[in-house]
């Protein structure tokens, strides 16, 4: 469940963002996929956090893994990461996780668009680099916000991949502040899609990462042109609060349900009452799952319910056929049923 991995290189992107080069100690190959991320376990003033990093890195593309991590103003997390990580230290975190990736590739040449605002370009970047070299029938546009171009993270990289990749990928800058001010807006957006789509738009692929006003602007204008669920993928950088009961229909009987979970070869029978969730009660019964956010928003949790229904609080990361499918997030799921299996 935990991998061990050794800081190997630091390199400077921009003033304030670095990307941290990563094996693992013992040896082995880290598998994951393009557009996933990384849960660290940090301990700070003796307790511990959980924090999310996307990987820059793309898998058989680049020999490191690689997480670039820019410092908040008010991150204590990412302000202890820039100030105190050094090469040589060993860091623990969760395995590879996340379905900020492109699973079902159509044999027709199509169109990706990478829509991304500040430290956003992270896993944009991995997708873009796998894209690249694995999908030769994708023709990609990456759209990247950012203040101004010595804010641009990964520039040269980008820069250097245009050149290389001239007919398959297009980069457009925009720069907030810098020149002619150019932000990302439903009226710039919608003309900009309809005017680089190349293929058929059944075909089209979206991928948003960045703060959640662009994002939520981003996505409604996607929606409103007619893109579905399946073309559309998001990935959250910040989690507001964990989600409380309030959608109409939240459980409010606390009869107690018996919720069986398997976790590969072993199996725990937990006795969990309905109107608590499941991973709060199954850590608090001395259970280890997988989570980081425990808000819904990052699909760390993910698991697959196999018998009984669930319910869940908030859901921002799994569409209606994987939820149709069974899966589920525990840190935002209830026991409806009297009795529930989950596969983790």
């Amino acid at each position: 469940m935990y991998l061990q991995l050794q800081i190997i290189a630091i390199i400077k992107e921009t003033a304030d963002t670095f990307t941290y080069r990563l094996q693992a100690v013992n040896g082995e190959p880290v598998t994951y996929a393009a557009g996933q991320f990384l849960t660290f376990l940090i301990e700070l003033h003796g307790v511990e956090y959980r924090r999310s990093y996307s990987f820059s890195s793309a898998p058989g593309i680049d020999k490191d893994l690689a997480v670039t991590i820019r410092r908040r103003e008010n991150g204590e997390i990412s302000r202890h990461i820039l100030d105190h990580w050094k090469v040589g230290d060993i860091i623990t975190t969760l395995q590879p996780a996340g379905r900020f990736t492109l699973d079902e590739v159509p044999e027709n040449p199509f169109d990706v668009f990478l829509l991304g605002a500040g430290s956003g370009i992270t896993p944009l970047f991995s997708l873009l680099k796998y894209m690249l070299h694995h999908h030769t029938n994708a023709h990609i546009k990456l759209v990247y916000s950012s203040p101004t171009q010595e804010q641009t993270i990964f520039h040269e990289q980008l820069q250097s991949l245009q050149s290389q990749y001239n007919e398959q990928l297009h980069i457009i800058y925009l720069f907030s502040a810098e020149g002619i001010v150019r932000r990302l807006s439903n009226g710039l957006l919608e003309p900009l899609v309809k005017e680089q789509l190349k293929y058929a738009a059944s075909l089209a692929q979206f991928f948003v990462c960045g703060p959640p006003e662009y994002m939520r602007m981003a996505l409604l204008t996607l929606t409103f042109m007619g893109y579905n669920e399946q073309q559309l993928h998001k990935e959250n950088f910040i989690v507001n609060t964990a989600p409380k009961l309030a959608r109409i229909g939240a459980p409010t009987d606390s009869t107690i349900k018996t919720v069986l979970i398997k976790k590969g070869s072993e199996s725990y029978e937990l006795k969990i009452p309905g109107n608590k969730n499941i991973l709060s009660e199954a850590l608090a019964q001395g259970i280890t799952l997988p989570y980081s956010c425990k808000g819904g928003v990052c699909g760390s949790c993910t698991a697959r319910c196999t018998q009984g229904t669930i319910w869940m609080a908030l859901n921002e990361v799994l569409t209606d056929k994987e939820m149709a499918q069974g899966y589920l997030l525990t840190c935002t799921g209830y026991a409806v049923s009297e009795t529930v299996i989950i596969e983790v």
